[in-house]
């Protein structure tokens, strides 16, 4: 199980126009942010942002 790995898992639902990206604690599994961005290269940094507070310990899934 990953909440004795990590403390965040981040998640993307991609699709052609849009990806929408989640943080969700590992252990309760409560969304600690959203963010939807346009499926372009432009939008991107949208999504890394939303993960960079998660950065020491994460998996992407």
């Amino acid at each position: 199980m990953l909440a004795g790995l990590v403390k965040v898992v981040l998640g993307v639902d991609t699709h052609s126009q849009t990806h929408t990206a989640a943080a969700l604690d590992a252990c309760t599994s409560r969304v600690l942010a959203r963010a939807t961005a346009t499926a372009d290269p432009d939008s991107h940094a949208q999504l890394v942002a939303l993960a960079e507070p998660h950065s020491r310990l994460r998996a992407w899934r």
